[in-house]
């Protein structure tokens, strides 16, 4: 059986991670720790058996720095990507005025604000961000992408952040809605699709054979 395998990354921790700042589309780089993640993230997906010909990623220094260092990995391994590339659809969801700070400097520059975000789970636009319904959008779209460009029997991997993979995950599993998910640095997510879309099927569009999760937020890379 024929699949399109598509793994998902999130990035290794940023030195805007290490500062617990809401970076959102701001772009800082890799801290020690890591790079060390990211090493110790290559030397696993060289593990799982099919090397991808597709490496997508976010332009954000700290998704395109784990991106780098699996690239690297893979050519020093014999196994050169013939197709990677920066795209803009996997950034992270920019955070608006909130984008840069930490949540105790957007307490004190946004108090009122910062209030209703902790006491109602009811939506609460932050100005300037980026909208949840568009964020879902721009995932459905990139999904649709690779969907369209990609044949079964393919491998593509990806690297993207915390916030747009809750809307890919949910996308590809073709939830209704978004799960939170507390997604770990390089914690890995891979899906085969046997079908591209469950449309295209009647009865069999409930057989579990034509979707399989192989990981799922899964991060034993980084166990002692």
């Amino acid at each position: 059986m024929a699949y399109l395998k598509i793994l998902l990354v999130r990035h290794a921790q940023s030195f805007g991670n290490q500062r617990g700042e809401m970076e959102g589309q701001t772009s800082t780089a890799l801290c020690r720790q890591g790079q060390q993640q990211a090493q110790r993230l290559s030397h696993r997906l060289l593990t799982i058996g099919h090397q991808p010909s597709h490496l997508y990623s976010s332009p954000l220094l700290r998704a395109k720095q784990t991106a780098d260092a699996i690239a690297t990995a893979l050519s020093q391994a014999g196994h050169p990507i013939s197709y990677y590339c920066a795209d803009n659809a996997l950034q992270e969801m920019h955070q608006g005025i909130f984008q840069g700070l930490t949540w105790a400097q957007a307490q004190a520059q946004y108090p009122k604000l910062c209030a209703q975000l902790m006491t109602d789970l009811a939506w609460q636009p932050v100005p300037q961000a980026e909208t949840l319904s568009a964020a879902r959008a721009r995932a459905h779209a990139w999904v649709n992408h690779v969907l369209q460009v990609h044949s079964l029997g393919e491998v593509v991997w990806a690297v993207a952040h915390e916030g747009i993979l809750q809307q890919l995950v949910a996308v590809l599993m073709g939830c209704d809605r978004t799960w939170k998910i507390p997604i770990a640095h390089t914690a890995i997510f891979e899906f085969w699709l046997a079908a591209k879309s469950p449309r295209a099927l009647t009865h069999d569009r409930f057989n579990p054979e034509y979707w399989h999760i192989h990981r799922f937020n899964d991060c034993a890379h980084l166990l002692p």
